[in-house]
């Protein structure tokens, strides 16, 4: 491609000529990379800073590499090569990679969800939903991409802008028409979906979960809050006004809005009518005032019935969402209805993984939200006696060890839960995840103050031993943590096969064939 085609809509600041006076608006590149080991003959090498790293470091790598021109932010002297100055290089990347693979994104129908909790589960709920229309579709997101059936793990929960563009072009020579995305506050801050031509975005909660990546809750509202406030006049914004904080957000857009809430009255869809008695619930959608689909069709005021096949109240928040960005997408109602219903779940998030004898469920346990939905979600379902086995999370502080270890006290007490299976996993996490000693004391002096017994194990396999040995007929066996707990699910399941020689194995080995976290 053509120097001045890749650089259309980059905003330069100046030029530096190389001794040569090289430049020239025809130079044909060959390559974008931002990683020099990716860079090679006639590349566009663009610097960016992360946080660890700066690519300004490694641009000479690049130039010998054969890079023939490079973005940066700063000059870098004694380097002779042509270099464009701009003064965000993460967008400059953004924009040059979309011109590279000719703005790939308008070609099919894009869904963002920003949220702090649930935007994995929505995704796949929107996915199961397009399936079921056979859509030719894709999914970006924090535990695989997918291009029609072509599926590979996620690295970001985002992808960097280059590989997002690269993304979505190998989507749209696949033919793929619908797209469903995570886009997380880092993203959105670090640029990577800039000129992603989003056709519907959602925003549907938030909590402090990840100040630690932004300056202050401020600052990590503000990143989300940019999703909706960016989106054009042309798309659509969904958000859920039960949240405070993000009904201001219905003015701050030229998108076209579509609220929905079970307790606030004044939204465009209103959820009523919710029966959690069989654990898993159903509710009637009542659409109240009128909104278009993205092909101009107008929905008019009606009301259905939905029965999901996942537990928890914040189920409804996120089939919801998925449901209206169905609709938007002019996908018929009976489609919808049997999209959702034939989710059945997302790997670690509240995940069953046995539903016999007994129960074995699996779930992050992040923050207080995410507690709060799993615990409450629990309260719901039949059981004698719950026994959970924790892994502690590292490298994010003793004060949200403390917030986490809080927040699952309350429930036990409600609960009437006295006893708990802790783990740092030693051996399952890599140094810089490692917890500290500091963190896991923090747990731990709350666990004491509160009165509850711990077994603390630092081997992730010795707490899922004592926790399937503790396993009697209808109680619930709940595993849960970040990524120090990924590998859980497979050796929890792998011991109730050795522990209880009557389990159902065909059940186990076919949620074990379907796994694609902690498989390795």
């Amino acid at each position: 491609m053509e120097l001045n085609e890749l650089l259309k809509s980059v905003e330069i600041d100046s030029k530096r000529l190389s001794k040569e006076k090289k430049y020239t608006k025809k130079l044909n590149i060959k390559k974008v990379a931002y990683h020099s080991k990716e860079a090679g003959q006639d590349t566009l090498f663009v610097c960016i800073k992360g946080h660890l790293a700066d690519g300004h470091q490694y641009a000479e790598k690049a130039v010998a590499k054969g890079a023939t021109v490079i973005v940066v932010e700063e000059f870098i002297i004694g380097l002779d090569v042509l270099q464009i100055k701009v003064k965000d290089s993460r967008e400059a990347l953004a924009t040059i990679s979309s011109n590279f693979f000719e703005h790939p994104s308008k070609s099919m129908r894009i869904f963002g969800v920003t949220a702090t909790n649930g935007k994995t589960t929505i995704t796949y709920m929107t996915d199961e939903i397009f399936k079921a229309y056979n859509l030719k579709i894709g999914l970006i997101g924090t535990i695989i991409t997918k291009i029609n059936h072509e599926v590979e793990t996620s690295v970001l929960t985002t992808p960097e802008s280059y590989d997002l563009q690269k993304y979505f072009s190998k989507m749209a020579d696949e033919e793929i028409s619908h797209v469903s995305m995570e886009v997380s506050s880092s993203a959105l801050e670090l640029k990577r979906v800039h000129r992603t031509d989003f056709d519907v975005v959602a925003f549907t909660n938030i909590s402090p979960e990840h100040i630690k990546l932004h300056e202050s809750f401020e600052a990590y509202f503000d990143a989300k809050a940019s999703l909706i406030r960016n989106t054009s006049a042309d798309s659509f914004a969904i958000i859920n006004i039960d949240e405070p904080l993000l009904k201001p957000l219905i003015h701050q857009s030229e998108s076209q809005i579509v609220t929905f809430g079970i307790e606030n009255d004044s939204s465009t869809v209103k959820i009523t009518d919710i029966d959690l008695s069989s654990g898993k619930p159903s509710f009637i959608i009542s659409i109240m005032d009128p909104f278009n689909t993205l092909d101009g069709t107008q929905i008019n005021p009606e009301t259905f019935k939905i029965q999901l096949s996942v537990p928890g109240y914040h189920s409804i928040y996120n089939a919801t969402t998925a449901i209206l960005t169905a609709l938007i997408n002019n996908i018929p109602l009976e489609y919808v209805k049997r999209g959702i219903e034939n989710f059945k779940g997302v790997e670690r998030r509240f995940q069953i993984l046995y539903d016999q004898e007994f129960k074995v469920i699996d779930d992050l346990l992040l923050n207080k939200n995410n507690i709060d939905s799993c615990m409450e979600a629990i309260g719901y379902l039949k059981y004698e006696n719950m026994h959970l086995v924790h892994a502690i999370r590292g490298s994010n502080g003793p004060e949200l060890s403390k917030e986490i270890a809080e927040s699952i006290v309350g429930w036990f007490n409600k609960m009437d839960i006295g006893n708990i299976i802790l783990t740092t996993s030693r051996s399952h996490v890599m140094k810089k995840d490692r917890v500290t000693e500091e963190e896991l004391n923090a747990f731990l002096e709350v666990m004491q103050k509160n009165k509850i017994n711990v077994a603390f194990f630092e081997e992730l396999d010795d707490a899922l031993q004592l926790g399937v040995e503790r396993l009697n007929p209808e109680d619930i066996l709940l595993i849960s943590g970040a990524h120090s707990m990924d590998t859980g699910a497979r050796k929890t399941l792998e011991l109730l096969k050795q522990m209880y020689p009557n389990v159902d194995h065909e059940a186990i080995n076919n949620v074990l064939g379907s796994k694609i976290i902690g498989m390795n």
